[in-house]
């Protein structure tokens, strides 16, 4: 009962966020812990030999190829999909932390590529706002870290980059540090659609909310990407965490949180540290709800956060819908992929914390979800390496190496193929290092053909045979 009542309270401030000012009342945090016992009492994984899933109702028998050895190559790093930099063109409008750098950028017309050079940009009350469509901002070192944004915990509402109505925005290769809410807040307006919006490349360190937040407020913000970006919570802006107490919300944090929105990319970040050392939970590293679709999630490493991916969350309820009503009823979440990404959770301090590790992936009210050859690895158990919620649920479960349990939970169906649960440390290379490329022959050329349909590339963008290996790699 107290989850569900933390539901409905979620829900309803969840209706007045979508607006200018929605950072300041609380949509995305729900304790699902509050459902599950402390990690302390967990005892479904304490077995640590490795071991094929066993399938619950409605799941099919797992198959198993077998016979393929080389699953424990070192990275190749020749994924399809780059990480370069953005050209920058000759006419670029160039400005420094001395000029008037938050009105050039408001200016800028579609087209226009503003340029921040090398330095530190105080960011006031305010905030920055990119007001026309088809404007990019780049930094102009060779790295992010060389532009940085500093919002000193000042901004009285939304983003301290914001992204309002306006499409095809670029965000590129600067670092955004200590925003009072949100980093990055893309949002639809009454005036049109954020459609389109591209961060890339970027480094966000301490929000005070959720770093990147997507949502809509009369128009949606769809079809847009976060790519090859490193988003942090610190122990020092752990301390700096937004509190709310009318919500009984006290880690209102999390990585990406997309509401309503079709088509979002979420590829080649690293996220990590998104907990809090308070009783509350925080809210995922990915976290995509409120009837949000076709949402696709590869090859991100998130280490040492409370929970890793989740699509939806709790029972469907004023998220969007879709005229071609794609699962038959509403749902949390729409479609979609969740593949190639590695889970880590191995701080002894997450595991102390009240919440602990909760979960490294989860389906909530998500119908038709593809979960591929995704690792998740921890040093002490989570609640579920991967769970699947409500019957509203439907997914496919597919080639996934995880070193404790697959959870089915409140009615949700799943088909299991493949996966491998309770794995040892010991089948990575290096755990304790982050390098969780095989090192069991066992787990490689065993995997569902179906993986390598689904994920026809590994975590380095290294080919899948019919007969993958299992996990990421």
């Amino acid at each position: 009962m107290k989850y569900l009542a933390l539901i409905t309270m979620l829900s309803l401030l969840a209706c007045s966020d979508e607006s200018v000012d929605e950072a300041n009342n609380p949509d995305g945090m729900s304790n699902n812990q509050t459902a599950n016992s402390n990690n302390a009492s967990n005892t479904n994984n304490s077995n640590n030999a490795a071991s094929n899933n066993t399938n619950q109702t409605n799941q099919t028998n797992q198959t198993n190829q077998t016979n393929q050895t080389n699953g424990t190559n070192n990275p190749t790093n020749n994924v399809e999909t780059p990480c370069a930099p953005l050209e920058i063109p000759a006419a670029a409008i160039r400005v420094g932390p001395e000029d008037d750098w938050v009105q050039a950028i408001a200016n800028a017309e579609s087209g226009e590529t503003v340029v921040l050079e090398p330095g530190t940009y105080p960011v006031d009350s305010s905030g920055v706002w990119v007001r026309n469509s088809g404007v990019t901002v780049v930094g102009g070192g060779d790295s992010a870290e060389e532009v940085i944004l500093d919002g000193d915990y000042q901004q009285s509402s939304g983003g301290l980059v914001n992204i309002r109505g306006v499409q095809d925005v670029v965000l590129s290769n600067f670092t955004i540090r200590r925003s009072r809410y949100h980093a990055v807040h893309v949002t639809g307006s009454d005036s049109g659609p954020a459609d389109g919006a591209r961060l890339h490349r970027l480094r966000v360190f301490d929000p005070g909310e959720q770093a990147i937040k997507v949502n809509a407020n009369g128009n949606e913000a769809d079809y847009g990407e976060l790519a090859c970006s490193h988003v942090e919570l610190t122990a020092e802006g752990r301390e700096q965490v937004m509190s709310y107490a009318p919500a009984g919300l006290r880690c209102y944090t999390g990585g990406i949180d997309i509401h309503r929105s079709q088509g979002w990319e979420i590829r080649d970040n690293t996220i990590t540290g998104f907990w809090c050392s308070n009783e509350f939970l925080s809210e995922h590293a990915i976290h995509v709800w409120r009837g949000a679709r076709d949402t696709l999630v590869e090859r991100n490493m998130l280490v040492n956060n409370a929970r890793g991916i989740g699509f939806g969350l709790g029972q469907p309820g004023s998220g969007r819908t879709y005229a071609d009503n794609p699962c038959g009823a509403a749902a949390e979440h729409y479609g979609g992929l969740i593949r190639n990404n590695v889970i880590i959770g191995d701080d002894a301090a997450l595991f102390a914390s009240p919440s602990g590790m909760d979960l490294g992936i989860g389906l909530e009210s998500a119908c038709e979800v593809d979960v591929a050859h995704n690792t998740v690895a921890s040093s002490q158990a989570p609640f579920s390496s991967i769970e699947w919620r409500f019957a509203m649920t439907s997914a496919r479960v597919v080639n996934n190496l995880v070193t404790h349990n697959l959870r089915p939970r409140n009615d949700a169906t799943a088909e299991l193929l493949g996966n491998v649960e309770n794995a040892e440390l010991s089948s990575f290379q290096d755990f304790a290092g982050h390098d969780l490329h095989l090192n069991d022959s066992s787990l490689t050329g065993v995997g569902h053909e179906l993986g390598a349909e689904l994920a026809p590339t590994d975590f380095d963008g290294n080919p899948r045979s019919d007969s993958p290996n299992i996990g990421a790699y």
